[in-house]
């Protein structure tokens, strides 16, 4: 009884954690990609080197933002 009680709850709070860390990523990708829209914009030199550097973490994030859609798509449909 005990075991299946701890597994339930440790399911749950794993669950739980991965929504959070799902909509966590998807903040940090809006927040990215508006400072690179922002840096874009601007036409000085650091500006400009900044948003190229953005590219190394709007790269990893988007993939995992594409892996997260896929799975809720995937949960809805089955």
């Amino acid at each position: 009884m005990i075991s299946s009680v701890t597994t339930t709850v440790t399911t749950v709070a794993s669950l739980a954690l991965g929504a959070t860390l799902g909509v966590l990523a998807s903040i940090l990708l809006i927040l990215l990609l508006s400072a690179k829209e922002v840096a874009a914009a601007d036409v000085s030199s650091p500006l400009t080197a900044l948003g190229r550097n953005l590219n190394v973490a709007i790269l990893p994030l988007l993939l995992v933002f594409t892996l997260i859609v896929t799975f809720k798509v995937l949960e809805v449909i089955a």
